[in-house]
């Protein structure tokens, strides 16, 4: 009798680090951070930072829902297959 699993791993289709929006979100997070370190002529006043950081948070979080693809270091507008493990849980053992 032959147990019957899911497969270990599953084909995706990731996009390129470059086309994906959580990553310029975070990028943009990072240049509110460094443009309002005191090291930096303060480009963003200091009173606006906290909404700032606030919109880009709830903003990250949101787009971590949305996005289901990996992102790979390839062109942008590339579509890349690449082999991730697979997150279901093992089957149940089927006997007779």
């Amino acid at each position: 009798m032959e147990i019957i699993r899911p497969p270990p791993t599953v084909t995706h289709l990731a996009v390129s680090v470059l086309s994906s929006r959580t990553m310029w979100v975070n990028a943009a997070a990072l240049l509110v951070a460094v443009l309002s370190l005191t090291e930096v002529v303060t480009i963003i006043a200091p009173r606006f930072i906290p909404t700032y950081t606030a919109l880009l948070a709830i903003l990250n979080l949101a787009l971590r829902m949305l996005t289901v693809r990996p992102v790979v270091l390839s062109a942008p507008g590339t579509i890349t297959p690449v082999e991730v493990e697979s997150l279901t849980p093992p089957g149940p053992v089927v006997t007779d």
